[in-house]
């Protein structure tokens, strides 16, 4: 998955290696919200019956939410 820039961002997730990129997130009631694009390799394979895994680093599972979401006009990128 590649992180886009969500329309609104008011936070920047520095990526702490040189392969982790910058997360730009807006705040909405208390959450951060991300976008993300899938690459036609991940397409091919959701269309092939995979699935969508979450990995939250750390000991606990805090609250999350994946959906999709329509896409973005080029100007809010």
């Amino acid at each position: 998955m590649i992180p886009l820039r969500i329309e609104g961002a008011d936070v920047i997730m520095r990526g702490n290696t040189p392969d982790v990129r910058d997360l730009h997130v807006k705040r909405i009631d208390g959450c951060f919200v991300s976008r993300w694009e899938a690459t036609p390799a991940e397409i091919a394979e959701l269309n092939n019956g995979g699935s969508v895994e979450l990995w939250v680093m750390g000991e606990a599972l805090p609250p999350v939410m994946l959906r999709t979401a329509p896409m973005q006009s080029e100007d809010e990128e």
